[in-house]
C-alpha cells in the first residue's frame, strides 16, 4: 500500500498495487458516510482481483474537512495527476452514493479520466450537509467545489432532518422524499456527456436513500440524446437496497430492509454486480 497526504500530494488516498500492472487504475470513492473505511474496502475489492486501485478521501478524515460541504474536485484533480506521474496509462472512476455524484462531475471535468462507474447515482449535484448529530443539516453551500467556487447545486426544500425520527417510524434510513424534495434547474444537472469514456451505472429500485433508478434513466436517455461516443450501460437491481457496495456490514443490514427481508436476493444482487463491474473494466474499458 501507498499512502498519501493531504498537506503535501494534495489529496488523501491509499493506493493498491494489484498485480503490478500500469496498463490501468482505479480511484475509488465512498458516499455520505464519509471517511476511508468504505473506500478501502471497494478500492482491496480491485486490488484483490489484480486491479489497482486507490481509495480516496473526500471528507471525515482528519486531514480532511469534517462535513460534506464544497469538498474540491481538486482532490481528484490531484489524484489523477498523481498515478500519472507514477505511470499508469489509463484512469478510471468509480463512486458509491455522493461518491457517484463526484464521480459523474470529475469525469465531466477531467479528460485524463477515461471510465467511470457510478453506483446508485445521482443525476444532479446536490446542497451540502454540515454539523453533526441533531444538528446536521442542510449546509447552503454546494457539496461540491472547483477552482474555489462552488458547482452549481439544488437546494433541500426540508430544511431539518431528523434522522433518528426516520428511523422510528420506518424502521429504516427511508430518506428518498427528502432527497426528492429538491429543485433541479438545468445548470445543477451533471453533463455526462462530456465524459471522455465509457460509463457503468448501476442503480436499485428499491433505493430508500434517493432515486438512482431514475436518475440513471435520466442519464442514459441524455447520453442518448447527445449521441455519447463511448459505451454505456444501466444495471438495475431488483432486490439490492442503496448499499452498493462489494462488502455488507452489519450496520446496513440495520438501516435497509430489503437487506433485511430478502438477505440471499440481495447478495446474489451484489455478486452480479461486483462480475458486472470487472468485466467492464477488463473488457469494455479499452
Amino acid at each position: 500500500m501507498i499512502y498519501t497526504i493531504l498537506e503535501k500530494d494534495g489529496f488523501e488516498g491509499i493506493l493498491f498495487e494489484g498485480d503490478g500492472n500500469k496498463d490501468r487504475v482505479l480511484i475509488v470513492m465512498s458516499g455520505s458516510n464519509g471517511g476511508m473505511s468504505m473506500a478501502k474496502h471497494e478500492a482491496e475489492f480491485y486490488h484483490k482481483n489484480g486491479i489497482p486501485a486507490m481509495s480516496l478521501a473526500l471528507f471525515g478524515t482528519k486531514q480532511t474537512s469534517g462535513d460534506l460541504s464544497h469538498v474540491p474536485v481538486e482532490y481528484v484533480e490531484k489524484a489523477v495527476q498523481y498515478l500519472k506521474g507514477l505511470g499508469y496509462q489509463k484512469i478510471g472512476i468509480d463512486g458509491m452514493s455522493k461518491g457517484s455524484e463526484m464521480a459523474l462531475v470529475a469525469g465531466s471535468l477531467i479528460s485524463d479520466i477515461t471510465c467511470v462507474i457510478a453506483r446508485v447515482p445521482s443525476y444532479f449535484v446536490s446542497e451540502g450537509l454540515s454539523g453533526k448529530g441533531k444538528k446536521k443539516g442542510p449546509s447552503n453551500t454546494s457539496c461540491w467545489s472547483y477552482k474555489g467556487k462552488d458547482l452549481p447545486y439544488a437546494a433541500y426544500k426540508t430544511r431539518t432532518i431528523n434522522i433518528l425520527k426516520v428511523f422510528k417510524e420506518n424502521k429504516e434510513l427511508r430518506i428518498r422524499d427528502i432527497n426528492s424534495d429538491k429543485d433541479v434547474t438545468p445548470d445543477t444537472v451533471i453533463p455526462v456527456e462530456r465524459i471522455n469514456g465509457p460509463i457503468l451505472f448501476i442503480s436499485s429500485k428499491h433505493d430508500e436513500v434517493w432515486p438512482s433508478y431514475e436518475s440513471a434513466c435520466l442519464m442514459e436517455d441524455r447520453l442518448n440524446s447527445q449521441s455519447f461516443p463511448h459505451e454505456h450501460k444501466h444495471i438495475a437491481f431488483e432486490n439490492m437496497s442503496h448499499a452498493a457496495i462489494v462488502h455488507l456490514p452489519w450496520v446496513y443490514k440495520m438501516a435497509f430492509k430489503a437487506e433485511r427481508q430478502h438477505p440471499d436476493e440481495c447478495a446474489k444482487d451484489r455478486e452480479i454486480m461486483k462480475k458486472e463491474m470487472l468485466d467492464w473494466i477488463k473488457n469494455v474499458w479499452h
